[in-house]
């Protein structure tokens, strides 16, 4: 016998692995139906607040729920409007080399694409139509594309109204503001967009200020980091319309005061009830939730 050689498993181990993994599978189930049983009634708190699609219908999730649809991706937005009843979306929009808005929400291609590079520095052509990528998990499960703006804002036109339209700017290059900025407003006003549906929101003041020269009725949000009371300062001193933040990062108390200063406050992030029940109690105007199906369960009725 070759010593080297690897022992094979007996019919008992296999079956204690086997044993094993039912085991922690069913642990994980018991586990979760206990958290879910502790989280918030359905029903309980009043509709206060716009439920907006994180880039559609949130981002790839694993467990508790399991989401298999890219950020921003047709399917994600479909899911979040029309099955789950968002009031809008949240998307991350970059603008091309050739002056296309789409939608994208990483800096490079290829953290969640078959791409390589930055979306500002390829034609669209060789942007739009490149698959999806987040791993085994998730692309077995999708047949999603990067798509283009446009093609958002054509199946917005069989909707009985338009939804709520957040736009996360993407561009990283000050001296494409306008440029940008021109792209992305001429493609919403093809469209007869309503002003006062759009907010745009960006973590710089410059091309916001950008924005208000195209389009002065524009709302202008700053993308607030950790330092919540900083960033509602920086938009007081910049005359913008309000901040987005995390709804880890930002007390009841902080956002009330930054309301109480005029400014309106948008959170992100959530998907178990508990998460999103938290950033409701806090009473901001509008979340852009991963979880459009469980923050819908916890609204009144109008």
């Amino acid at each position: 016998m070759n010593l080297t050689e690897p022992k094979q498993k007996t019919p008992f181990l296999e079956r204690r692995s086997t044993a094993m993994l039912v085991g922690i599978l069913g642990l994980a189930v018991l586990v979760l139906s206990v958290y879910n049983i502790l989280q918030p009634e359905s029903g309980i708190y009043s509709r206060n607040a716009l439920v907006i699609g994180h880039a559609g219908s949130g981002f790839f999730s694993p467990i508790n729920p399991y989401n298999p649809l890219p950020a921003n991706s047709m399917a994600s937005i479909v899911k979040a409007m029309e099955e789950d009843g968002a009031d809008g979306v949240e998307v991350d929009v970059h603008v091309s080399q050739d002056g296309v808005p789409i939608l994208y929400h990483d800096n490079t291609l290829e953290t969640m694409s078959k791409g390589d590079g930055v979306i500002a520095n390829l034609t669209a052509a060789e942007v739009v139509g490149l698959r999806y990528q987040g791993g085994p998990l998730y692309d077995f499960f999708h047949s999603e594309n990067i798509i283009s703006m446009e093609t958002m804002l054509q199946r917005f036109q069989t909707y009985p109204e338009l939804p709520y339209l957040h736009i996360d700017i993407r561009n990283q290059d000050g001296n494409r503001n306008t440029f940008y900025a021109q792209s992305v407003l001429n493609l919403l006003r093809k469209y007869e967009y309503p002003v006062g549906k759009l907010a745009f929101i960006f973590n710089d003041p410059a091309i916001l200020h950008t924005v208000r020269e195209l389009e002065p009725e524009a709302m202008l949000m700053l993308d607030a980091g950790e330092d919540f009371d900083l960033s509602a300062q920086q938009a007081l001193d910049n005359k913008l319309h309000g901040v987005t933040a995390n709804g880890k990062h930002v007390s009841r108390e902080q956002l009330l005061r930054a309301r109480a200063q005029g400014l309106q406050v948008v959170l992100f992030g959530g998907k178990s009830k508990g998460s999103i029940a938290k950033m409701l109690e806090m009473e901001p105007d509008a979340i852009q939730v991963n979880n459009v199906r469980r923050m819908r369960s916890l609204l009144g009725s109008d």
